[in-house]
């Protein structure tokens, strides 16, 4: 058996990394040998996920380990990839996030046995050169993807406290400063109009 196991360090939280590093989709996109990674099935542990290698190579990959928020892991069904099988029995990977202070460690580990003898070592040698530059690239991608979550999540607290409370409605507490109608003044002689009644008996 061969073990191939790589480890770095990313100033974020645990959380926002074990979210980065569980994104299928996203591992096709920073994974150099690979074109394109999904989910065809579950979800944790029985999850099944087909992968495309930057040459077409086709295969799929279940997961047989879920500890949300710390590890997973998956093996690829070596019978049925016709890349695999001419030159692995088994082919297994594990991803880890562990807290680490303000941050978090993250482990990419695979673990496979090759055939042929003593012509199976020189391809795990083979395999364990090329993997460190692969697994560097892919904590590169990570590392990017972490800081940008980072600062969208920045930008939107900053707008959201920067938001200010809706002004009060003038109309609802204006006054109501309009004059009451003046009275009229009506036909002279009239009362309450332009001129008083003369009294009774009094001497035109």
């Amino acid at each position: 058996m061969t073990r191939i196991s790589m480890q770095r360090s990313i100033d974020a939280p645990a959380a926002v990394v074990w979210a980065v590093v569980t994104d299928h989709e996203l591992y096709g996109e920073v994974a150099p040998n690979l074109s394109t990674v999904e989910v065809v099935e579950g979800d944790g542990e029985g999850m099944v996920r087909r992968c495309v290698d930057a040459d077409g190579n086709e295969w799929t990959e279940s997961c047989t380990r879920w500890d949300d928020g710390r590890a997973f892991a998956v093996a690829v069904d070596v019978e049925h990839s016709e890349f695999h099988r001419r030159l692995f029995s088994r082919f297994e990977g594990e991803w880890r996030v562990a807290e680490r202070g303000d941050g978090a460690l993250v482990t990419v580990a695979f673990d496979f046995d090759t055939r042929y003898g003593p012509v199976g070592a020189v391809v795990s040698r083979i395999l364990a050169y090329r993997a460190r530059s692969i697994v560097d690239a892919i904590f590169d991608g990570w590392d990017a993807e972490v800081a940008s979550r980072l600062a969208d999540a920045a930008a939107d607290t900053a707008t959201g406290d920067a938001t200010e409370p809706d002004a009060p409605d003038a109309n609802a507490t204006e006054r109501d400063t309009t004059e009451p109608d003046a009275p009229d003044p009506g036909r002279p002689g009239d009362p309450g109009g332009g001129q008083p009644p003369r009294p009774s008996g009094a001497r035109r």
